[in-house]
């Protein structure tokens, strides 16, 4: 203990002599400036729609190989192919102020008003994205060997209408080519 007390009493000396206040003015210069610099230089978590926006067609992909996956594991279905579509690139959904303001007169009216939120990156705007929904399935084709049997296309489609939240009409099942 003694030894810190020391060390605190050398520090506090060196730091009242001329070179020790002229190295802590360096220092706070320093300090200064790289929080000026930070402050022009983008954050990397502020990133644009673009760079982190959902890929469609990994996606759709990535749905095909579980789809097919999941398909094959189906009593009947054997060898499968599976193709989805998709409706659009996902619903991007950015931060707004929303006001609601009563007016006051001969008769009370509500007033609306919304502004997107906008980042400032040096010169460039860009909006606050909130999130990036997935895209959409339009329709799902799947050829198979076994769907040749109105049972096993039953049970296919059962499967994908149940997993993806879409309407049977949607979904194609075809029998493979032998």
């Amino acid at each position: 203990m003694q030894t810190r007390g020391k060390d605190l009493s050398r520090l506090r000396e060196q730091l009242r002599s001329p070179k020790g206040k002229a190295a802590l003015v360096a220092l706070c210069v320093v300090c200064a400036a790289l929080l000026i610099v930070s402050e022009w230089t983008p954050s990397q978590t502020q990133s644009t729609a673009a760079e982190t926006a959902v890929d469609p067609e990994t996606y759709a992909r990535h749905m095909e190989e579980r789809l097919t996956t999941l398909i094959r594991e189906i009593r009947g279905a054997g060898k499968t192919q599976v193709l989805v579509t998709l409706r659009a690139d996902g619903e991007t959904v950015w931060a707004r102020n929303d006001q609601l303001e009563q007016e006051q007169g001969e008769s009370e009216r509500l007033r609306s008003t919304q502004e997107y939120v906008l980042l400032r990156s040096g010169s460039a705007e860009s909006g606050l994205r909130v999130r990036t929904g997935m895209p959409a399935v339009q329709g799902v084709a799947v050829v198979c060997a076994g769907a040749n049997d109105p049972e096993v296309c039953a049970r296919i489609t059962q499967t994908i209408t149940a997993a993806l939240g879409i309407a049977a009409a949607h979904v194609s099942v075809v029998q493979m080519q032998p």
